[in-house]
């Protein structure tokens, strides 16, 4: 009985690292050696020692979407999860004007949104940051966030914020830097990935 259930456990363990090698995650050698995958091996020991990485949540509906970015030394790659499966996907990115890339192509490009604002606008001008992104977002808002975070010790900070705010035609950039409160401007659309670029090279 203790032969067989060693013998399931070792065709189970066995079973799963041909479905880590399928992947890409492992690689096994002709003695039966596994080891992780090198560029998978890089990726994770950036992400564990990096002392910052940036997030990036795009809200377009219920459930908001994540990307996490990593750069340490040589290594980059981004992380997302995908909420409708509870999964993540991993991407290595071989320069930083790759993560520049990736972080604005997650942001519509509406032509729409170069135009002037429409009768709408007066009801989102609310003096009140917290309750007009709660009344911008009810009526259907998209939310686009930046944000960079530092590892101190066994804790997370947000050290800088940047956000998109899309409605119809609308746009506004809202950013909070270390030790400032947070501003709200109405911009173009060649004005938020000029400030996004700004933002990101400071990184």
């Amino acid at each position: 009985m203790e032969a067989e259930t060693e013998s399931r456990q070792r065709a189970l363990m066995n079973a799963q690292m041909r479905t880590l090698e399928a992947k890409g995650y492992l690689e096994i050698d002709f003695m039966g050696l596994a080891k992780v995958n090198e560029v998978l091996h890089e990726c994770i020991a950036a992400g564990a020692n990096s002392t910052s990485y940036l997030c990036q949540v795009v809200q377009n509906g219920d459930k908001p979407s994540r990307i996490y970015y990593f750069h340490q030394g040589n290594t980059r790659f981004q992380l997302e999860y995908l909420p409708e499966t509870n999964t993540y996907i991993m991407q290595e990115l071989y320069a930083q004007h790759e993560i520049m890339f990736q972080v604005i192509e997650r942001i519509p490009l509406l032509q729409s949104l170069e135009g002037e604002g429409d009768s709408e606008q007066d009801i989102f001008e609310e003096p009140d940051l917290e309750r007009w992104a709660e009344e911008i977002l009810h009526a259907g808002a998209s939310l686009y966030a930046l944000a960079e975070i530092r590892c101190i010790g066994k804790e997370a900070q947000v050290i800088r914020e940047l956000n998109l705010v899309i409605h119809k035609n609308l746009m506004w950039v809202l950013k909070r830097e270390p030790e400032e409160e947070i501003t709200r401007d109405r911009v173009t659309l060649s004005t938020a990935i000029e400030e996004l670029c700004l933002w990101l090279q400071a990184v």
